[in-house]
């Protein structure tokens, strides 16, 4: 799993854009544990500023600390927020990124269809 930080710089002038890439190779089993938690206790279709900076530390907590909840909210676009924090949970309750679960769906059409 991997989480691509997107920071803009001003460089000589110009605005850059600079890439940092975060990955882990598998999420903990307390992690798992800590989802369950938070379905029972977040109404993800009503979430307010408190209940996304806990996901969002959820989210450093099983990407290893490698970078905080300031610099989680400075490196993603805010339109990906949520789309990352989904992923992020899909890879903890699967193992697998949510591509690798469409392309594993098109392959079970694949031979299912012949």
């Amino acid at each position: 799993m991997k989480i691509v930080f997107k920071n803009v710089e001003h460089i000589d002038g110009e605005i850059k854009v600079k890439e940092k890439v975060f990955t882990i190779p598998h999420a903990n089993a307390k992690h798992y544990r800590q989802l369950l938690k938070f379905d029972e206790t977040i109404d993800y279709s009503n979430m307010g500023v408190e209940e996304h900076d806990e996901l969002v530390g959820f989210v450093c907590e099983v990407f290893q600390n490698q970078f905080t909840v300031d610099e989680f909210y400075d490196g993603i676009p805010a339109h990906e927020t949520v789309g990352t924090l989904i992923n992020v949970f899909t890879f903890v309750r699967t193992g697998k990124t949510p591509e690798q679960l469409k392309a594993e769906e098109e392959q079970d059409e694949k031979e299912k269809n012949g």
